[in-house]
């Protein structure tokens, strides 16, 4: 890891929130990369387990930032970002293992694709390396982004891929563009930000690519649970707050009543299963929220380069693939 006199062209990122039980195996991991042009920087949004300090302790060369209380992902991250020293920044959940050659094999992209400016990992089951926890998000015909080849069989070979955004477990991306974007959207507090950051840079005509030899284990919602109130509150909001800020007025208008048809139909789901006072709340303060959200929209549009037709090529319309969560990996043109 490149010493404080220097400027590292890596600034890789772990923000914590009592992440303890995961932490210093992350951190380790990204300890021993194979390659030395980096810096780590931990940011912690207010844990009480004790692990950040505990790790900056064993750990002189990490740099610890803390947050003063819980920022949530989207900014608690934005906090870190302003202490970073790279040219390129690395996103890395506490609960994300990274394999040895990991930095490396993003190096490597970044010279085969000089062009693009987001990388994204294979994530890997740590409990058997044959099943995927994902390969880049996909977005839907229907506005909803999804993690694909979740708990598929990873297949025998996966080439090197245009994905529509990054899995916010472990990604890089040019820090001129995440700032070009002005970060993460931190009316997110959490979920999200990562497909809303990919869509965001597809309107100003980047792109992401799927890295497979860039391989990481992924727990998975070990902090805050998969499908947690926490979770479902946050991703009724976020989900259609992202599809109406990002989406262009004339696929707004075409994708509208398709997903509102399958937001409705989740959230029925979930009624019957009892969960009916989180999903009323989100969707009451989505609808409360929506004009900030609009204004933020206003801005955003003004801005695209991007033109809606050429956005639809890159939705995934099979919706046989979309519910098993398959593998629509398109090839870098």
């Amino acid at each position: 890891m490149s010493p404080d006199v220097t400027r590292p062209r890596f600034s890789l990122i772990v923000l914590s929130y009592q992440s303890g039980a995961y932490l210093e195996r992350c951190i380790q991991a990204l300890l021993d990369q194979n390659t030395d042009d980096f810096e780590i920087l931990l940011a912690d949004n207010g844990s009480t387990d004790g692990a950040p300090q505990a790790l900056t302790a064993k750990f002189p060369q990490i740099r610890f930032i803390d947050n003063g209380g819980n920022l949530g992902f989207a900014a608690g991250n934005n906090a870190a970002v302003r202490h970073a020293r790279g040219d390129w920044l690395g996103f890395i959940n506490p609960d994300v293992f990274v394999h040895a050659h990991w930095l490396h094999e993003i190096e490597r992209a970044i010279a085969s694709y000089p062009d693009t400016h987001i990388f994204t990992s294979l994530q890997l089951d740590p409990q058997d390396p044959r099943v995927l926890d994902g390969a880049g998000d996909g977005m839907s015909f229907f506005g909803f982004p999804f993690r694909m080849g979740y708990r598929t069989c990873r297949p025998e070979h996966i080439p090197v891929s245009e994905v529509f955004s990054p899995c916010g477990a472990a990604f890089v991306i040019k820090r001129s563009l995440f700032e070009a974007l002005g970060g993460f959207y931190e009316r997110f507090f959490i979920y999200c930000e990562d497909a809303d950051l990919g869509y965001r840079a597809r309107l100003r005509r980047e792109r992401t690519l799927l890295i497979p030899h860039a391989r990481v284990d992924h727990i998975g919602s070990a902090t805050l649970g998969a499908r947690s109130d926490f979770a479902l509150f946050y991703g009724y909001r976020n989900r259609l707050w992202m599809f109406l800020k990002n989406t262009p007025s004339p696929l707004l208008w075409l994708m509208l009543l398709p997903h509102l048809l399958f937001s409705l139909s989740g959230a029925l789901k979930d009624v019957l299963k009892g969960r009916g006072p989180v999903v009323g709340r989100a969707l009451r303060e989505a609808l409360s929220g929506l004009g900030a959200v609009m204004r933020d929209r206003r801005q955003l549009q003004s801005t695209r380069l991007l033109r809606s037709t050429d956005l639809l090529s890159q939705f995934t319309w099979d919706l046989r693939l979309i519910l098993r969560r398959g593998l629509d990996l398109r090839s870098p043109k």
